[in-house]
């Protein structure tokens, strides 16, 4: 049984990235979090108050919708216990983005409703394929609406050029002694979308910003991810057996370098961006043309069994409102990660 881990490690890590050839060892954040825990959730910061990160949700709305639930029911019946202030889902919030998986996804979201705010962007998954994904076509809207989003106090708004989709929005809240903007954007965001963005963030310098999409940081080398020509199925998994047809429309895509060229690195008021996406969890300090130090986090589960084991990730802002605490945690198996890279101490960029 002590080669369970290990096992199940080696088969996800090839759906994640294609086979590893190489036998070099893996790093510890290419591990699962189940690998090394202990009982119980993160002790609460006297003082401080909470973000949520809920990592890609996919297989849990395809095959384990219970854990998805007993992820939202935690964040949901522990808001005020940790004073969570905003959930955020980084993408791929479905598998195959079929109806019955949106349904899960929808129900799951809803044990949210009067009890915190949150929000969403599509993943690569949530497209449905690669045509979809170039002309940014997915359902997501359908099941989680903007209407859904601005009935939330914290509701700021979305993306000026489609008013009627939720794929791109931004809110704002205080909390900590400070003003905070989370801006949620579209899996290879468009470039106008970019453009968008960066209006937002510059609308509002006396606000803390945190970007967060589905794919931005590769966790193997730490960083900005390169999307494949197939649009995200990672560098192992580019060479196909039978190619995909051509789109019939321009792509319309970037990559996560031009993210933080274009948007996250121009503006002083940007202190985090977070991702998902790439099946394990890293994270890394980065100077901004501006000066700051920029954190970004990659935090996904999917190298763990059942799809990623109900882990998520709670950010604790100490009543300090610079120190956060990092705590990898799974309300569905009442465990805490104790590796280093899962449970760790941060300093934000202070308000300019």
């Amino acid at each position: 049984m002590k080669w369970l881990p290990v096992i199940v490690f080696v088969c996800l890590s090839r759906l994640c990235f294609g086979e590893d050839k190489s036998a070099v060892p893996k790093p510890p954040s290419q591990l699962p979090a189940s690998v090394q825990m202990e009982p119980g959730a993160p002790e609460v910061v006297p003082g401080g108050f909470a973000i949520a990160i809920m990592p890609d949700t996919q297989f849990y709305a395809q095959l384990h919708p219970e854990i998805f639930h007993q992820q939202t029911q935690w964040i949901a019946d522990n808001a005020a216990k940790y004073s969570i202030k905003f959930v955020i889902q980084v993408g791929d919030v479905t598998q195959t983005s079929n109806d019955t998986e949106w349904i899960v996804a929808r129900d799951a979201f809803k044990r949210f409703d009067g009890k915190v705010p949150w929000s969403s962007a599509p993943g690569n998954h949530d497209y449905g394929g690669k045509l979809q994904t170039n002309a940014h076509r997915s359902p997501y809207s359908t099941w989680l609406p903007i209407s859904m989003f601005s009935a939330m106090p914290t509701y700021g708004g979305n993306y000026d050029k489609q008013t009627d989709k939720a794929d791109n929005t931004w809110h704002h809240f205080e909390a900590g002694g400070r003003k905070w903007l989370t801006i949620g954007l579209e899996f290879a965001p468009r470039a106008d979308v970019l453009r968008w963005a960066s209006d937002v963030i510059a609308a509002h310098p006396d606000h803390s910003a945190i970007i967060f999409t589905h794919a931005f940081l590769d966790p193997r080398t730490n960083e900005h991810i390169k999307l494949s020509a197939s649009l995200g199925k990672g560098k192992g998994n580019d060479k196909k057996k039978e190619p995909e047809p051509e789109p019939s429309e321009k792509p319309d895509v970037t990559q996560g370098e031009d993210l933080w060229q274009r948007v996250a690195s121009k503006h002083a008021n940007v202190v985090m961006v977070l991702c998902g996406h790439a099946c394990y969890s890293n994270h890394r300090s980065i100077k901004a043309e501006t000066g700051q130090e920029v954190q970004e986090m990659v935090v996904d589960y999917q190298s763990d069994v059942n799809g990623g084991n109900g882990w998520m990730r709670l950010l604790q802002v100490l009543p300090d409102g610079t120190t956060v605490r990092c705590q990898d945690f799974s309300p569905w198996i009442n465990q805490r990660c104790t590796m280093p890279d899962r449970t760790f101490d941060f300093t934000l960029a202070k308000p300019q």
